[in-house]
């Protein structure tokens, strides 16, 4: 190409100001494959290390905002630099990712839901041909920034890493035998609804609020022979119900958090203690009293059908 244009995507630093000697983290990515030149990835978010190199098979992964908050440490830094100074900069991403002119911080009180589509009116490089701004994913599907400066297009793959557990979307609470067991399914979510799947992710604290009996308290935890969040609970002494909450265990939502995503959920639910062999009885009185029923009727109405051929046989 004619205009060299190198975008640069590293997690921003604390204390980082300037590209300095590469981190010993740091991964080489080659953003144009046309151009010569390559980038480095700075690898220095405290929460979740990033990996990949940009590009459509290795897109740079980092985690999810999950925090509500978008300091410095916890996005990832653009900085283009191109031969155009004083020049038009766009960007466009898909729509899991989110765009920011800077950081957030007390004095502009950006949080994960203020990030946008498209850089700010305006957006241009500066003397010496550099545009700096900011990106986070809210999603595990990887998604791409398209940075343009004139003719020259250059695109970053971005994917986010699951956050921490914050929302229950579903409890299946089930319906079990006196004194016997029952599974509870659960799914869970973080706070932008990407699900957990992993072990280490979180539980559930399930807790007996009310009714017959059975199991008091348990953690609803990711089984990695099941794929799901389940827990095993035992039925009351005799049949009935009996209510419980889950709530994400060890969770402490700060201000940031429900100001961004609002207030994490609880789950309410009623597991019903029943006997098969109960319901099979019930269900056959009732199958035989409609058999009745029916064998009356019918024989009512033989009785007034004349042509043999046109009555109805008894159950």
């Amino acid at each position: 190409m004619s205009k060299k244009l190198i975008a640069i995507a590293a997690a921003a630093a604390l204390g980082l100001s300037a590209l300095v000697a590469v981190p010993a983290q740091a991964l080489s990515v080659a953003v144009d494959a046309a151009q010569p030149a390559t980038a480095s990835v700075w690898v220095t978010n405290t929460l979740d290390r990033a990996s990949g190199t940009g590009t459509q098979a290795s897109p740079i992964k980092i985690i999810v905002p999950d925090a509500g908050t978008v300091a410095a440490g916890d996005i990832l830094k653009l900085v283009v630099s191109s031969t155009l100074n004083r020049t038009a900069v766009s960007a466009t991403v898909s729509s899991n990712i989110k765009l920011l002119d800077a950081p957030g911080d007390a004095t502009n009180k950006y949080t994960s839901v203020s990030g946008t589509a498209t850089l700010p009116a305006g957006a241009t490089t500066d003397a010496s041909g550099d545009y700096t701004f900011y990106a986070f994913p809210t999603s595990t599907t990887a998604g791409v920034i398209t940075v343009t400066i004139g003719s020259d297009v250059t695109q970053i793959y971005v994917q986010g890493t699951v956050g921490r557990a914050y929302d229950i979307t579903s409890v299946t609470f089930p319906a079990i035998e006196p004194k016997g067991t029952g599974t509870v399914v659960a799914v869970v979510t973080d706070p932008f609804g990407n699900a957990l799947a992993s072990t280490s992710a979180g539980t559930l604290t399930l807790t007996r609020v009310g009714g017959l009996g059975g199991t008091t308290t348990g953690d609803i935890a990711y089984s990695a022979t099941t794929k799901r969040y389940e827990l095993e609970i035992t039925g009351a002494n005799a049949a009935g119900q009996s209510a419980y909450s889950a709530v994400v265990a060890g969770l402490t939502a700060t201000k940031a958090m429900t100001d961004a995503f609002g207030e994490p959920q609880t789950y309410f639910g009623l597991v019903t203690f029943t006997s098969v062999a109960a319901q099979v009885a019930t269900l056959t009185a009732q199958v035989a009293a409609l058999t009745a029923d029916y064998n009356a009727l019918a024989t009512k109405y033989n009785k007034i059908v004349k042509k043999k051929k046109n009555r109805v046989a008894l159950k």
